[in-house]
């Protein structure tokens, strides 16, 4: 695919987060793919914009331990004009969607959870 092109086959040290054997057998299946960089791969974008490349190639990473993180890509230069600290709150844990894992739901059963989590969320 078109981010395969860029990204390159990636290192052993990349597959680490896969917590599935099948997926990391996979991937190392594949036909290898040498990485490029998107300046080389677009010129006229890397003349024209090397902040915006810049950013796009630290959020272009395989390994998401290794990728730009959200707090650093607002903090890039490239996003300076858009960045307002006051209006970018960050939620201190990762979501959790409990409800996903009850494979017994049916499609009332969701829009009802989605609807309390709603009112939950309005009248906090």
């Amino acid at each position: 695919g078109p981010y395969s092109q860029l990204l390159g086959s990636p290192e052993d040290s990349d597959l680490g987060f896969l917590k599935s054997d099948t997926a990391r057998r996979y991937i190392k299946k594949l036909p290898h793919a040498p990485k490029r960089t998107i300046s080389e791969k677009y010129p006229k974008a890397a003349s024209s914009s090397p902040l915006a490349i810049d950013l796009a190639e630290k959020m272009l990473v395989f390994d998401p331990a290794k990728r730009i993180t959200v707090e650093e890509a607002l903090n890039h230069p490239f996003l300076s004009t858009l960045h307002e600290i006051n209006e970018e709150p960050t939620c201190p844990s990762p979501f959790v969607f409990d409800f996903e894992q009850a494979a017994s739901l049916s499609l009332d059963d969701i829009k009802e959870l989605v609807w309390m989590e709603a009112i939950k969320l309005n009248t906090d």
